[in-house]
């Protein structure tokens, strides 16, 4: 068994249209992670936005093959927060309709 204690935080997030007023969560102690669309949601689209420090400039996230990470998603259903974002130290998720999303993270 390993000595090393996972740990994992739940968290909501109030997430906007816009970079520049969405809510900014902390990824970089953490090595994997949920967002859980809520039931009646009107969001269908997560674009990712990334900063290498807290309090950083963020700037829109690509993957290894030079695309944009994005995620089309549905009401009530959970997605994995793309593996790509977590060597980043903070994150924002600009939506196409604002709301809120539970996300779970894990070490």
């Amino acid at each position: 068994m390993s000595s090393q204690q996972r740990r994992a935080i739940s968290q909501s997030a109030a997430l906007t249209t816009s970079a520049g007023t969405t809510e900014a969560i902390s990824i970089g102690n953490y090595a994997s992670g949920e967002i859980f669309i809520p039931t009646g949601s009107s969001i269908t689209t997560l674009t990712y936005h990334v900063a290498p420090i807290s309090g950083g400039t963020f700037i829109a996230a690509y993957d290894a093959a030079a695309a944009a990470v994005t995620q089309t998603v549905v009401a009530a259903r959970a997605y994995p927060i793309p593996s790509a974002l977590f060597g980043a130290a903070m994150i924002k998720i600009v939506v196409n309709a604002a709301g809120s999303v539970d996300v779970n993270l894990k070490s």
